[in-house]
């Protein structure tokens, strides 16, 4: 009968413990990298767009780079100044100052990874690249000239993939924001150059009608 009792007591104390062990689980943490598929759907026509679309449209390369959430990690910022390197891609899709500025927020350890596309498209059409993350650099933001135009360009600007903080997304789809990096004051897909002097700051443009496409982010790995 002690026996009994004891064994009775044992098992009484095992599953205790398991209970203690199970409710002191740790949330689940992501891995430490992730990589996405980083597609730009061009939906800019003139199905979209009737009478604004103009002949030739299309856009430059895609740039971006996975980085901290910090602002001074940001690529560029909304009611602030562009930097050269902005200026160049959204006035002439030219990305060799922004790729060194990339470069540089690497060495630093504000960003992780570039992302350095060498295709335009014509629109609609798609550009396609990848991008590795991380836990410390979960954010992305990509850039891409609208073109033709004075100085403006379609961006995702500062998307955390880390959800809640420990689950990587699977996959999003957002609409790109049209941008004006206010470097220069033409108002027409098609206006001469009118170099702003001083610049303005960086403001959110304004399309009729749907947006000018879509930044689709994949995990694949």
């Amino acid at each position: 009968m002690k026996r009994q009792f004891l064994f009775l007591a044992l098992a009484a104390g095992v599953a205790s413990c398991n209970k203690i062990v199970d409710d002191k689980l740790p949330e689940p943490t992501p891995e430490s990298t992730a990589l996405y598929r980083v597609t730009f759907e061009a939906t800019w026509s003139a199905a979209t767009h009737p009478g604004s679309y103009p002949a030739g449209a299309h856009f430059s390369p895609l740039i971006g780079a996975s980085h901290r959430p910090a602002v001074d990690a940001r690529l560029f910022r909304a009611g602030f100044p562009a930097s050269p390197g902005i200026k160049n891609m959204a006035e002439l899709g030219n990305n060799t100052a922004l790729r060194a500025g990339i470069k540089a927020l690497i060495g630093e350890q504000k960003a992780f990874r570039l992302l350095d596309g060498r295709n335009a498209t014509a629109s609609p059409g798609l550009l396609v690249d990848t991008l590795r993350l991380d836990v410390q650099h979960p954010v992305v933001t990509v850039v891409t000239m609208i073109a033709p135009s004075p100085d403006w360009f379609a961006a995702l600007d500062a998307e955390n993939l880390l959800e809640n903080g420990n689950v990587w997304a699977t996959t999003r789809r957002i609409p790109a924001i049209f941008y004006d990096a206010g470097t220069d004051s033409g108002l027409e897909y098609t206006s001469s150059d009118q170099p702003t002097t001083p610049a303005t700051p960086i403001v959110v443009g304004y399309t009729p009608g749907a947006p000018l496409g879509y930044f689709k982010l994949e995990r694949i790995k």
